[in-house]
């Protein structure tokens, strides 16, 4: 089945356009993080002009502001204590956003792999219909 695998990686990236690298993004730090905790927000798709940057997600205790530092913006959300575990979208505002960022909520020192293993799972799965597909042609 290797010699399908390339063909699978290729047609998920033109199926799942999220798996290619885009530099207008928000990076959450650390990618996993308990309910109470903190984690750092960053950005550099927003403007060095925008007269004001937030952040809120599901999980934070409230809205969190960004302050202009260097080429980007950054700041610290708390995290509500009952922020249910699981994958969490956070949403950057401002002028040309919002754009978003993902984290996992989980239990203290875990480490989530946010979008990883559902991509991996599609790119597998895409993979086996492909070489199921090519060996029904060849049989035929």
């Amino acid at each position: 089945m290797s010699e399908y695998f390339a063909p699978a990686v290729l047609a998920a990236m033109l199926l799942f356009p999220a798996a290619i690298p885009d530099t207008r993004h928000v990076t959450i730090s650390p990618g996993s993080a308990a309910p109470g905790g903190t984690v750092q927000v960053a950005t550099s798709s927003c403007s060095s002009a925008a007269p004001s940057v937030t952040a809120t997600s599901s999980a934070f205790a409230a809205y969190t502001t960004l302050t202009r530092s260097g080429s980007g913006w950054h700041g610290t959300a708390k995290l509500s204590p009952y922020s249910a575990s699981g994958l969490k979208t956070v949403y950057v505002y401002c002028a040309g956003g919002p754009f978003t960022g993902e984290f996992t909520v989980g239990a203290a020192g875990s480490r989530g792999a946010g979008r990883v293993p559902w991509l991996l799972g599609a790119v597998l799965a895409l993979g086996g219909v492909v070489a199921v597909v090519v060996r029904r042609r060849r049989r035929t």
